[in-house]
This record gives structure tokens, sequence and C-alpha cells, in this order.
């Protein structure tokens, strides 16, 4: 029998990124569930609250065709995802950066929690886990937070 993989669970202040959004975020976790590693706070499964003060703050400006939301311009380039043109070559960021205004319409769970390890009765959240946006983004892990 194959051995199955075992990803790093992720902890507040893992980065995320989202692939319709502009910019890298960090998961926040306003009230800790009780659960630590390194003295950092787990997080599990239904930790997807959209918000400045929740879970997952918005990722810039988007770049969904689905998104119909209000237009912005963003003159921040600090944690800028890296820009690409179409054949893949790093491309030079003009600022203002425009697009529509990122307000992730997520689902109710992170995708393929771990069930082997609760968090306040509820499967852990690892950088294997995903959730996708109603507007066709996807958000994953960059990292897992935990840090050394």
């Amino acid at each position: 029998m194959a051995e199955e993989m075992q990803y790093p669970y992720v902890v507040r202040g893992a980065q995320i990124y989202c692939n319709c959004g502009t910019h890298i975020r960090k998961l926040d976790m306003p009230a800790s569930h009780g659960s630590k590693i390194r003295g950092k706070a787990m997080l599990h499964e239904e930790d997807c609250k959209v918000g400045l003060d929740q879970n997952i703050p918005p990722f810039g400006a988007c770049h969904s065709e689905e998104n119909g939301e209000i237009t912005i311009e963003i003159n921040d380039t600090r944690d800028l995802l890296p820009m690409t043109d179409e054949n893949g070559n790093p491309a030079e960021v003009t600022l203002p950066i425009q697009g529509k205004l990122c307000v992730p319409k997520l689902g109710a769970k992170w995708l393929d929690a771990q069930t082997e390890m609760l968090v306040d009765g509820k499967p852990a959240i690892t950088v294997k886990c995903t959730i996708a946006c109603a507007y066709g983004g996807i958000i994953t892990f960059i990292d897992d937070g935990q840090g050394v």
C-alpha cells in the first residue's frame, strides 16, 4: 500500500494568493481555536471568512472577467505577485495597476482539509488545501506560515 504524502499544517500568517488577484496576502486568525504549532494558531476548514479583520483579506485588483465590481487603481507594489508577459517572461510593472476591486466570494470550506487532525472539532487545513472564488479564482498557499 502506498503511503499518503503528508502536507504541512497551515497557521496564522501563512502566505496565500489568488490566481486572479495582484497581491500576496497573509491568512489571519482573529481568535485562536486553541490549537497551535510553534506558538502560532492553527486553522480549520471553515476559517475562510473574507474581510480585512477576518481570515482572508482582498488580493488587490481582480483580473477575472466574471467580476463586474468597481474598477480600481493600485499604486502600491508591496506584496505584488510577479507579473509575466504572454510568453511567461518577467514583465515590468507599470503603476497604477488597474483592475476590479477584489472582494472574494468564497465557498463555505477549504477543500482537502486534513480529517486526521482536528482543530476545534473540524479538519485542519494544510498547504495542499484550496478554496474557489465565485469569480473563477483559486486561492492557494505559498507557505505554511510556521516559519523557523
